[in-house]
């Protein structure tokens, strides 16, 4: 089980650095179109964006949030459910649930100042956010990122275990499967924390 655990650990953080490359044009997209009502289609945000260069704006903390995140979730993961002793649907679920909780505590963060950096549109201002972010603003949104850590999770890692594929069409189908169903779920979560975490006033 230690074994199983650090590769996948190893394996998620890879995945998970790769995916972050290529999917940030389309997390920065997103983060425009939650926050801005007057941006009205994806593909009128997707050419303002490429026009001013900010695809990849903020994508630092993100990176760094792959790699921590994904040695706390699966370690807490694994150990939760060693710990409870079951191998059923609701461990499972259970261990979900309290590891994406775990990996909130890091992503709310380093979330914060990703948005900040992806809707700042001067340099040397993205370049002070962290320095000038107030560490008590620095969890601002972390009840609807706990709602969105949670809920995806508990979904992904939770509905995966339980499925235990084993050769690699399995393995890639399963995690398809799953981590689209964790985002459908966890989404209206992710909304909210980032209309907060985007907010200058007080919510």
């Amino acid at each position: 089980h230690i074994i199983m655990g650090t590769v996948e650990i190893v394996a998620a953080t890879g995945a998970g650095i790769v995916t972050t490359v290529i999917g940030h044009p389309l997390d920065t997209i997103k983060v425009h179109l939650q926050t801005n009502q007057s941006l009205k289609s994806t593909w009128g945000t997707t050419k303002y964006l490429v026009k001013e260069n900010a695809l990849f704006r903020g994508i630092i903390p993100p990176l760094c949030n792959a790699i921590l995140m994904n040695v706390a979730m699966f370690s807490v993961f694994h150990g939760i459910k060693q710990f409870v002793g079951g191998e059923n649907l609701g461990s499972a679920l259970m261990a979900g649930t309290l590891s994406g909780f775990v990996t909130a505590c890091i992503s709310t963060p380093t979330d914060l100042i990703k948005i900040k950096s992806q809707l700042v549109t001067r340099k040397s201002t993205r370049n002070n956010i962290l320095l000038s972010t107030p560490i008590n603003q620095l969890f601002r949104g972390h009840i609807a990122n706990l709602g969105r850590e949670g809920v995806f999770t508990m979904v992904y890692l939770g509905l995966y275990d339980h499925l235990s594929p084993k050769d690699f069409w399995q393995i890639a189908a399963s995690s398809s499967l799953t981590g689209g169903f964790a985002w459908v779920a966890s989404y209206p979560f992710d909304t909210i924390k980032t209309v907060v975490q985007s907010s200058e006033k007080k919510m």
